[in-house]
């Protein structure tokens, strides 16, 4: 009877444990999948708080870039001169590039922030850091928007200027025009070199007195029987006649009477050309 009341508890015994041995495995299993899980949660948070961290980094970076592009604008080149409208509209458009990005990293941390809350951790101050930044990205924006209606108004400006030059550039070479123009008739001379009946035929010259009669200019002739000339140019006037008589007004000692070796008169040679015209710009040589 003992011995069969000892081999019932040696059997509970080893059933207990069976049952036991059979619980572990599910226990254990269970207590992986929980680890597992909140290892994954854990992973997950860790991750969105380098997004964060991330976002934060870029966005400082840009502003730092905005700052600088803000401040290549202001100066001058490297030669102390105005710098380039293109380059300026280069400037402001990477600007107006890291601005959008900064917006976008902002939305991103807003959205991060969230899902932190969700999870029920909290990252001291971001809240505050996200508020600030948004903060700044506004100021930039207007300050970028004043910087293209500057740039506007400049372009207009430097349009108007451009027109202003054309249109003054216009006139002066008018002006120019002009002047040569003015230059050319006041230095336009006209000589003719003639006998004296064919001068005085052509009512030219006259001759004027009784006794030891003069020639003088006539009052009716035509220029049209005349050389024109330029009186910077012309030096001398060829002759090849005896008897030559200068018949217009000209200071004796600003030209010369060339003889040849025949006596002849071979030309007259302008020797001071501004006293020479000064008086006359008609130059009218007879020769009988």
């Amino acid at each position: 009877m003992k011995r069969s009341v000892v081999l019932s508890g040696v059997a509970l015994a080893f059933l207990f444990v069976s049952c036991v041995n059979d619980r572990k495995p599910a226990a254990v299993s269970d207590f992986d999948r929980q680890r597992d899980s909140l290892m994954r949660v854990i992973e997950a948070k860790d991750s969105l708080v380098q997004v964060v961290f991330a976002d934060i980094n870029t966005i400082t970076e840009n502003l730092a870039r905005i700052k600088s592009r803000e401040n290549l604008i202001t100066v001058t080149d490297s030669e102390g001169g105005r710098r380039p409208v293109e380059e300026i509209n280069s400037d402001i458009a990477a600007i107006d590039r890291l601005l959008l990005e900064n917006r976008e990293k902002i939305a991103s941390l807003r959205h991060s922030a969230t899902l932190l809350r969700k999870a029920n951790l909290r990252i001291e101050g971001l809240e505050k850091m996200i508020s600030d930044l948004n903060g700044q990205l506004a100021e930039k924006t207007a300050e970028v928007a004043d910087l293209h209606e500057e740039l506007s108004l400049k372009e207009a400006r430097v349009e108007e200027l451009a027109e202003t030059v054309t249109e003054q550039s216009a006139e002066i070479e008018d002006l120019g025009d002009r002047n040569l123009e003015l230059e050319n008739r006041l230095n336009t001379v006209y000589y003719i070199v003639g006998s004296e009946k064919e001068l005085r035929d052509a009512q030219i010259i006259n001759k004027q007195g009784f006794i030891g009669r003069t020639l003088t200019v006539g009052e009716h002739g035509s220029l049209e029987s005349f050389t024109q000339a330029d009186s910077r140019l012309l030096t001398e006037i060829p002759v090849g006649h005896h008897k030559v008589t200068v018949v217009s007004t000209h200071p004796d000692e600003s030209y010369e009477l060339v003889t040849g070796s025949d006596k002849k008169i071979e030309m007259l040679r302008i020797v001071d050309p501004v006293r020479f015209w000064e008086s006359s710009k008609v130059l009218i040589i007879s020769y009988k």
